[in-house]
């Protein structure tokens, strides 16, 4: 009987498990291709993330920023003027001139005794020089130095990336330019006529060294400029002094000429800019005019940044390539102390406060500091800056969110680092009913 009980349970036991196999197997079948719907779902919002992620960073990379953390700093040279090089920047003042580099070490210095010093640099290489006086000296990021004298009072002083420096001197009746290679040798002097080449207003080298851009005022019957163009290579030694172009232009002054390269040069007036193409004859490219006067110019990585006044609408900032192509435009209300461009950003310095505009024209970050700014020089990293005050040079990060957004954050993490939950700690107190005050 017994027996019988057994097998009869077994046999039912046996029927439950294959009923529970059976409806196992059904349900595999039935979930399968649900399941192999979770891989795409898993992919797609994967894919969507990444995107997103990549959103958010393109919008913070390109604003959202509201304020400077000064960081570091290092003392300069007191009463020193500032220039941006390629390995950071360098301070000059009438005793001598340092260089540094992006972490404000010094690099270089050197001595001299000028009384009305001029500076210049492009690249690695530098220039310094006694404005009415005849001495000069050239160095680079090795602090190299080489010493010159002037048979005239220099007025001028420019270099090039291979170290050949130009000068224009004054003396008496005639000037006098002269061309000297890194090791003071002299390459060239040339020599021209007050009364006939007008009295010398600004000078540019080429970053290689083989031509020079002049601009002269001349007083005749009416007050007119010439530019001259001069070819220190094969096709300038077939021309009288080297020059291979000369334009004339009524009444204007041309004060400012720089190179955007070594065979591009523009030329600034009050209300109108042109631009050369300089290989070996010049050309003019084209000719822009501005309704209000030209309040500042920069050159920088073959773009050139020029401010106008434009009638009733403030400042207007235009970014040019070489070819005088526009590509960007800023507007803005202040009267600004410095202009340049830099790293495809424009730096805009007035007093204490400072913006910068990236490349398309838009508001990177608008910030002050309790500095008279002179100078902001950027770094490798695209939120890290150098912003030279008189007799200091700091080193600024720049950031987002309120300065007490940032204490809570860091009085968040100590509590993390000592191992502390601040929810923790208050259910406990709550359990314990002690009434205790939380810090």
């Amino acid at each position: 009987m017994q027996c019988i009980k057994a097998t009869k349970k077994y046999l039912e036991t046996e029927k439950n498990m294959r009923q529970f196999d059976e409806r196992y197997y059904e349900q595999e079948n039935e979930q399968g291709p649900r399941r192999g719907r979770g891989p795409v779902i898993a992919c797609a919002f994967f894919v969507i993330s990444v995107v997103a992620l990549i959103i958010v960073m393109v919008i913070q990379s390109r604003g959202d920023y509201n304020r400077i953390e000064l960081v570091s700093e290092r003392e300069i040279l007191s009463s020193s003027k500032v220039m941006g090089t390629a390995d950071g920047f360098c301070a000059y003042n009438r005793d001598g001139a340092e260089g540094y580099n992006e972490d404000l070490s010094t690099i270089w210095n050197i001595s001299y005794d000028f009384i009305d010093p001029i500076g210049h640099t492009c690249g690695d290489k530098c220039v310094f020089a006694d404005r009415g006086g005849t001495d000069a000296c050239v160095t680079d990021n090795t602090g190299t130095v080489t010493s010159l004298r002037m048979p005239g009072q220099i007025r001028e002083a420019c270099i090039s990336e291979v170290g050949i420096s130009a000068y224009l001197c004054d003396d008496g009746e005639q000037d006098f330019i002269y061309l000297y290679d890194f090791k003071g040798e002299k390459l060239l002097e040339i020599r021209t006529d007050v009364r006939t080449m007008g009295f010398p207003m600004a000078i540019a080298l080429s970053p290689d060294g083989k031509r020079l851009v002049t601009s002269y005022i001349v007083i005749e019957e009416e007050q007119s400029c010439r530019v001259t163009f001069y070819n220190f290579g094969d096709v300038g030694q077939n021309y009288s002094d080297k020059i291979v172009g000369t334009f004339n232009y009524e009444d204007e002054i041309i004060p400012y000429i720089v190179f955007v390269d070594s065979e591009h040069v523009c030329i600034c007036a009050e209300y109108s800019a042109r631009l050369f193409e300089f290989r070996e004859i010049p050309g003019e490219l084209v000719s822009i005019d501005y309704e209000g006067s030209i309040e500042g110019i920069d050159v920088c990585d073959e773009k050139i940044a020029i401010a106008s006044r434009d009638a009733g609408t403030g400042l207007a900032i235009r970014t040019y390539d070489k070819e005088g192509h526009v590509l960007s435009s800023a507007k803005t209300n202040i009267d600004f102390d410095e202009m340049k461009i830099k790293n495809n950003e424009l730096f805009v310095v007035c007093r204490e406060a400072f913006i910068i505009y990236d490349s398309d024209g838009e508001e990177k970050i608008r910030t002050s500091i309790p500095y008279r700014i002179e100078s902001i020089f950027p770094t490798d990293s695209s939120d890290r800056y150098m912003i030279a005050v008189p007799g200091r040079v700091f080193v600024g990060t720049l950031m987002r969110g309120s300065e007490e957004d940032e204490e809570q954050e860091q009085e968040e993490n100590e509590s993390t680092e000592t191992g502390e939950n601040p929810t923790e700690v208050m259910d406990e107190a709550i359990e314990a009913g002690s009434g205790k005050e939380l810090e």
